[in-house]
């Protein structure tokens, strides 16, 4: 594992040091990449040590030496070492007698030293594999951010500093990030400069502060710089003395120092470090990467076999999701990026990768890894609250038998006809008259019929021999019904019941299918494994494994060409559907404890209609994701008293998320803002003496041209549709009445 804050391999890890490397050698940043050459171990600059040494400075030339090999690492170590201390001992005896210095030459002598350091640097093992910097195109990085982030230009160079400095810090290469502050003048640490103060160290202190301001600036650098060479000379005339150093007295000194700076007009506006996620160049990296390796870098290897050439990245729209680099610079002072001074909020920049939603543009601050503190959003609208039948329109499907749950539900894809599924692994199916007259004026007040066809025969799964087994799920294609129930899966006629075919006899058992263009079919199975297959022809397409657990859901995207799988494993997968190979994945996790949740199952995913955002439901949390890269967008938890979430959906124009709960709760969120719009409670909807803590609604189906329109699978096993009212024109924007608002919270909204 390289980089301290995620997971990436060391050939990542080592390209996004070149990457960084070669922005400073760009930026003429020289002591922040003599720096991160040291820091890093990644590139011995044989150059840059030939100039330290042509200049005489000795004391540097060894630290830049020590930062690859130690005296005792090898001869060669040894010999290089040997050599520096030979000739700082000669030119300090030579300078001590002026008949020595006749007899040698500095300039001469040093470039002879050079040329053996040369040949002792290609001749350690330690050394030898670290000396070619490979060949980057300028402006690889801002290239690499332009794929996300398209506006990013070089007037907004500061934005991928504030990137750099986050990667810096969270790497520990510490001195590396306080020379790019004092080079780059975007972020003055008070913090770092205060242990300089509060340790006595003044001249660093004077050293750091200079690169920012001089005294004659204004009143506030010129008193903070008398200030300064005053404790300067009154605590060397205590050295003399032998008087103890006064730490009391520096740290009041300090907080005088942060008034001075606060009103200083040339630094003020440098205190405040923008909000963004741990990790977030790299996660931008690796997304980038992961996705794009095989145009972004083109290996040519030269003579010495080391050639990176990172060019002619593509431009693809759907990795164009933000605006900007970043939106706000909010408050953050002092040591910017320590894992515990997150407070998540709401950026529409490519620093954060959990943004609320894209059209946010305002930022307290955030994580990712990539994991975040959860924000308490507080919603202070009006809502509206569904508590009666009077409140909406709602209609009892009719149903003359009681099958169990129902624990699958679809609409077909015209709106005219609703299938479910019960946990008894029978199937109802309810037609709404076909005339085009009738399905213009329909609503839920057009009472469907419970369609039986003249055979009375019943569409029943296969039932798996373990009732724990017994894993629902269904696809319509056309007039036909495929179904499955933790056995066989079964093709049925819609029109006769009649089962046409069955197949994939367990184990491993079904658990999710879905079709895919060319009457291809992927399948998903309790073995983690999933099958791209084609049932007419039984010509299997491609094996894909990539979880470690049962496969729960499968989502298609038409316009990107990508699978993407989830699993019981808690994690979610792409895959390219030409060549079948993965593209990403990501596991899933909570923005509050940034871990993992302690129940792995991802229930549900779908696209949403714009075939690039990816609704994932968890049982206690829900969670947008961006396709392909699987970039998160943000993530939704509600009330522990609504926990746990049985199902979510969007609605057929995307633009609202529908959400049920085990507390019989139906909430409607803005899927652009995921603010609450409505909240119908099961009094609204269900019978009245029917209602307990058992009844719940466990499934949602979208109506697929009206998107106020949804259809409820209840624990009780029967259907219930329901709209808003004729006067509303959707859920939520009712003119509201007393008896009908609140002002809420509800949950958490987290952004990565």
């Amino acid at each position: 594992m390289y980089g301290s804050k995620m997971c990436i391999d060391k050939d990542m890890y080592t390209h996004l040091i070149i990457l960084i490397m070669k922005f400073l050698e760009e930026e003429n940043f020289k002591e922040s990449l003599q720096a991160l050459e040291q820091e890093s171990k990644i590139f011995f600059n044989m150059h840059r040590f030939g100039e330290i040494v042509m200049n005489g400075e000795w004391e540097k030339a060894e630290k830049y030496l020590s930062a690859f090999t130690k005296l005792d690492d090898s001869n060669h170590s040894k010999k290089m070492f040997f050599e520096l201390r030979k000739h700082k001992y000669c030119e300090a005896l030579c300078r001590e007698n002026e008949q020595l210095s006749w007899y040698t030459n500095a300039t001469s002598s040093r470039a002879k030293l050079i040329d053996n350091l040369k040949l002792l640097v290609k001749e350690n093992r330690i050394l030898q594999d670290k000396l070619i910097f490979p060949c980057v195109n300028n402006s690889a990085l801002s290239s690499l951010i332009k794929l996300i982030c398209p506006s990013f230009e070089k007037e907004t160079k500061e934005e991928l500093i504030y990137l750099i400095h986050q990667f810096l810090n969270e790497e520990e290469f510490k001195e590396t990030l306080h020379k790019l502050e004092q080079e780059t003048r975007v972020f003055f640490d008070i913090n770092y400069f205060g242990e300089y103060i509060t340790s006595g160290e003044w001249d660093n202190a004077e050293k750091y502060l200079s690169a920012f301001t001089n005294m004659n600036n204004n009143t506030y650098s010129a008193k903070m710089f008398s200030q300064i060479q005053r404790q300067k000379y009154l605590e060397a005339v205590d050295r003399q003395q032998k008087l103890p150093s006064d730490f009391a007295e520096r740290a009041h000194l300090f907080d005088d120092f942060k008034v001075l700076v606060e009103r200083n007009p040339m630094l003020q506006d440098k205190l405040k470090f923008p909000s963004m996620d741990k990790s977030r160049l790299l996660s931008l990296i690796k997304q980038i990467m992961d996705w794009w390796v095989p145009y972004c870098i083109n290996v040519m290897p030269n003579a010495n076999n080391e050639t990176i050439s990172l060019k002619d990245f593509p431009t693809v729209s759907n990795l164009r999701y933000a605006s900007s680099i970043i939106a706000d610079k909010p408050s953050q002072e002092g040591r910017p990026l320590d894992a515990s001074s997150g407070d998540d909020s709401n950026d529409s920049s490519c620093f954060n990768d959990n943004n609320q939603s894209r059209e946010s543009t305002s930022l307290p601050d955030a994580d990712s890894a990539v994991c975040a503190k959860s924000l308490e959003k507080s919603v202070n609208l009006k809502l509206q609250l569904i508590n009666e039948p009077s409140e909406c329109r709602t209609l009892l499907l009719p149903d003359n038998s009681f099958g169990g749950k129902v624990v699958r539900l679809i609409y077909s894809h015209s709106g005219d006809f609703l299938v479910a599924l019960t946990q008894t692994a029978t199937h109802k199916l309810w037609k709404w008259q076909s005339n085009k007259q009738s399905l213009e004026e329909e609503n839920v007040n057009v009472e469907p019929q419970l369609y039986q066809p003249s055979s009375k025969l019943v569409m029943t799964n296969d039932i798996a021999a373990d009732p724990k087994d017994s894993i629902s799920c269904f696809a319509l294609r056309g007039s036909h019904l495929f179904s499955a129930s933790g056995g066989k899966i079964s093709i049925f006629s819609l029109e006769t019941f009649q089962t046409l075919a069955t197949f994939a006899n367990p184990p491993p058992i079904a658990t999710y299918f879905i079709l895919l263009p060319q009457d291809l079919f992927a399948f998903g199975f309790d073995d983690s494994s999933i099958l791209v297959h084609c049932p007419f022809t039984k010509k299997t397409k491609a094996k894909l494994k990539g979880h470690q657990n049962r496969i729960t859901c499968l989502a298609y995207s038409l316009s990107l060409n990508v699978l993407v799988s989830s699993g019981a494993d808690a994690q979610l997968c792409v895959w390219d559907a030409v060549g079948w190979k993965k593209l990403c994945s990501k596991f899933l996790h909570s923005f509050q404890t940034g871990l993992v949740p302690e129940t792995t199952v991802v229930n549900h995913i779908q696209f949403h209609p714009d075939q690039i955002h990816l609704l994932s439901i968890h049982e206690g949390q829900i969670d947008v994701y961006e396709a392909p890269t699987l970039n998160h967008i943000s993530q939704l938890v509600p009330d522990k008293m609504d926990l746990p979430i049985t199902y979510a959906t969007y609605s057929c124009d995307g633009k609202c998320i529908y959400v049920s709960c085990k507390s019989g709760h139906v909430k409607v969120f803005d899927t652009s803002t995921l603010e609450l719009r409505c909240q119908i409670n099961l009094t609204a909807y269900a019978q009245p003496g029917t209602i307990s803590l058992e009844l719940y609604p466990l499934v949602i189906a979208a109506h697929p041209s009206e998107p106020n329109r949804i259809a409820l699978g209840l624990t009780n096993g029967r259907v219930h549709v329901i709209e808003p009212l004729e006067s509303e024109v959707e859920w939520g924007k009712l003119p509201f009445t007393d008896s009908r608002e609140f002002s809420t919270t509800f949950g958490s909204t987290a952004l990565e």
